[in-house]
């Protein structure tokens, strides 16, 4: 009886994982023109290299999060909101690199709490093509987005609000 008992756990294991699968991948192409999927953009402020993608989706909708991570964005957020806050994307700001921001001290961010009013990310949602950019009401661990939205990130520096597809 041990024996069987010593096999029952192996074989149960091995059919629960038989029914996972990787999610199938999606395409991901530089945005140049109209979007199948949901574009996604970073506007780095000229502390990085802007990032336009379109990233294609399964199904009816897509999270956030999932989009930004096929488009090869790394975002981290903050450890008094969680990922409701986009405090770092990509590395940037880095913390071991001061911000200097006129009228303001040297900053540097460590993610512990909310960013400061003059250097921060902002998350855009574009719904549709022929809509404003306005700003995400979710965090990206929350926020659904459907094709032809867009999302983006955008980061404000110096008091500038800049949208993803400003320069």
């Amino acid at each position: 009886m041990k024996s069987q008992a010593k096999l029952v756990v192996p074989v149960l294991v091995f059919t629960l994982l038989a029914g996972c699968t990787a999610p199938e991948s999606v395409p991901v192409t530089e945005l140049s023109g109209p979007c199948d999927g949901v574009a996604v953009l970073v506007n780095f402020s000229g502390q990085g290299e802007n990032i336009t993608k379109c990233v294609g989706v399964q199904g009816d909708s897509a999270l956030t999060a999932d989009l930004l991570e096929a488009a090869g964005v790394t975002t981290e957020g903050t450890a008094a909101y969680g990922d409701q806050v986009v405090c770092r994307v990509n590395g940037v700001p880095s913390e071991a690199e001061a911000l200097v921001v006129e009228g303001n001290d040297p900053y540097f961010e460590t993610c512990q709490e909310m960013p400061p009013g003059f250097a921060y990310w902002a998350l855009w949602v574009k719904k549709s093509g022929n809509s404003d950019w306005e700003y995400a009401s979710e965090g990206v661990n929350s926020l659904m987005l459907n094709p032809g939205d867009s999302v983006g990130l955008a980061f404000s520096l110096a008091g500038a609000t800049p949208t993803p597809d400003s320069e």
